[in-house]
């Protein structure tokens, strides 16, 4: 029974290692996009789907943007447990 305990962990390891990627070097640095309007993003977006995590706990994830300053978005992320 502990053969098949060691053997599970294992695979559940190698599982979960396999979802991250490793990249070595700098940053990319994506280019903007032109006449880019955030006012347009402002507000509250609801999460509709989501991959399986451990720091996310509740079901309903909520972001909120809003206006600090001008060329400055606040975010706020919340969820509901």
């Amino acid at each position: 029974m502990k053969a098949m305990q060691v053997i599970f962990l294992t695979l559940l390891s190698v599982l979960a290692a396999s979802a991250q990627v490793l990249k070595f070097g700098k940053c990319p640095k994506p280019a903007v996009q032109a006449n880019f309007d955030a006012s347009q993003y402002l507000g509250r977006w609801y999460e509709i789907t989501k991959l399986p995590n451990f720091f996310q706990k509740g079901q309903c994830s909520v972001a909120t943007y809003s206006l600090k300053s001008p060329g400055v978005i606040g975010v706020l992320n919340s969820e509901l447990l």
